[in-house]
């Protein structure tokens, strides 16, 4: 039989000291959790405005370099819009470029009526995709190209061949001239191996055309004639500005031929835009404006140069607010604990340089 007397258990004071060590060794641990998930957290929010400014910039620029592109003939030597309302912002392609200098309470006709006080607007016009090729002189209503095989994505009433719906607005251009006109009609035709793209002033479309008849094969004007060495290719505006997202927070936003804006990124607060203009047609920017100081001299643009201001989708990611300098002003008191980065970035418009 064991001696009861001689076994012990642990005293108070031994006790109180385990739970003193154990407390300590919880704090530290405890601390090193918290500053592991603060460094994450300020690592991944700087991952993503960095992402954030990347693809920003690059759907900028990719856009801008083909300002006014046209095919062949992207100078507008010989440029006519058939289109009606051709003056608005949707459908004005003859200026490739152009754009909104800080943006007051109240927005312009034809831009999109959410974008946020004091942030630039940029819109570019011009033909971009894959161009089709016309395989025979036009006639007086209608354009004959090659039926590529390839379907696009219309509605379910509209006829899509080569790429093309109906109701795109398109461009043919054979480098000498070029016409803009909207697709009324499209049909297979030639055994199948060609379209028939009909231009008609059809009252259902929209903005419609408001001439029907080119002259075309018949005609002896050569203005009116595109032949198997022309080009059919899509053209689009895009509009590029800032306004809240479904967050809540301001996103970088598209609007394409005057359609809803379509939120692209998270997170871009502000976007700044001046433009290089050419004053003495040498080709070369002598001078960045901003919009407003370019007024109706859009032609003379050849260089945009973006500063875009892009914060983390999430606040508190850093302990202290964080001063910042955008567009020549510094902001000491920002009100949040957001990370922020600013990025700047110069692009040429192909068609204008050298």
């Amino acid at each position: 039989m064991k001696n009861l007397s001689k076994q012990s258990g642990i005293s108070l004071v031994e006790l109180m000291i385990s739970i003193t060590i154990g407390l300590i060794l919880m704090t530290g641990v405890v601390q090193l959790f918290l500053s592991s998930r603060a460094t994450f957290s300020t690592q991944q929010g700087l991952a993503r405005v960095q992402e954030t400014g990347r693809l920003a910039v690059e759907f900028l620029a990719e856009d801008i370099r083909m300002a006014g592109y046209m095919g062949c003939m992207s100078k507008k030597l010989n440029f006519t819009n058939t289109l009606n309302d051709s003056d608005t912002v949707a459908f004005d392609f003859e200026i490739g470029i152009e754009g909104l200098d800080n943006v007051g309470a109240t927005v312009d006709d034809g831009y999109p009526d959410n974008i946020i006080q004091g942030t630039d607007v940029l819109v570019v016009r011009g033909a971009n995709g894959n161009g089709i090729g016309v395989t025979r002189n036009n006639e007086s209503g209608q354009l004959f190209a090659e039926n590529s095989g390839v379907a696009a994505t219309c509605d379910d009433k509209e006829a899509s061949f080569s790429g093309l719906c109906e109701n795109d607005i398109l461009v043919v251009s054979d480098c000498q001239k070029a016409r803009v006109f909207q697709a009324t009609n499209l049909t297979a035709t030639g055994g199948a191996v060609e379209i028939n793209i009909v231009h008609s002033k059809d009252g259902s479309a929209e903005p419609g055309n408001n001439v029907a008849s080119w002259g075309g094969n018949s005609s002896k004007d050569p203005d009116e004639k595109f032949g198997p060495d022309s080009q059919i290719i899509k053209m689009n505006t895009m509009v590029y500005y800032i306004a809240n997202g479904t967050s809540g927070i301001p996103s970088l936003f598209r609007s394409v031929n005057g359609s809803a804006g379509q939120e692209l990124l998270e997170g871009v607060q502000n976007l700044q835009i001046t433009y290089g203009r050419d004053t003495n047609s040498d080709k070369v920017p002598d001078d960045y404006q901003t919009a407003t100081e370019v007024g109706t001299a859009w032609e003379e643009v050849t260089s945009v140069r973006l500063e875009l201001l892009v914060q983390s989708t999430e606040d508190n990611v850093l302990e202290d607010p964080q001063p910042y300098t955008f567009n020549g002003a510094t902001e000491n008191s920002p009100g949040d604990r957001r990370l922020r980065q600013v990025f700047i970035n110069t692009v040429g418009i192909r068609s204008r340089l050298p």
